[in-house]
């Protein structure tokens, strides 16, 4: 593992969201000057394929980055584009005794609006 993918692995780690590939190399860059944009992305990307991280590809804006590979789902307001993880989903093992197989993976975004942007 390079200095940079674990500099990049740290930041989503101790991040509570979502992060955008962006904000992860504003982060990283902060930590270490000289890292390139496409060190990021690149990273990223590897990342990704080697089941490290899961990329969310979002309704509206750039992909996230979610520190948890493990299949879950997303809660996603349309308003403000807050995105939260649904606490405890027993959705996997519905869906391998719908279909008689295992699931290996499955992306969730449920569209919503979220308590702080519902009028009172």
């Amino acid at each position: 593992m390079t200095r940079q993918r674990a500099l990049i692995a740290d930041i989503l780690q101790s991040s509570a969201g979502h992060l955008t590939a962006d904000e992860i190399f504003r982060a990283a860059r902060a930590r270490m000057p000289s890292l390139a944009r496409g060190t990021v992305y690149r990273n990223l990307k590897l990342m990704e394929a080697a089941g490290e991280i899961a990329r969310l590809e979002l309704p509206a804006g750039p992909d996230r980055y979610d520190r948890t590979p493990a299949p879950h789902g997303h809660l996603y307001c349309v308003v403000c584009g807050a995105l939260r993880d649904i606490p405890q989903s027993t959705l996997q093992p519905q869906l391998e005794a719908a279909i008689g197989a295992p699931v290996l993976g499955y992306q969730l975004t449920v569209r919503y609006v979220c308590p702080a942007c519902r009028p009172e």
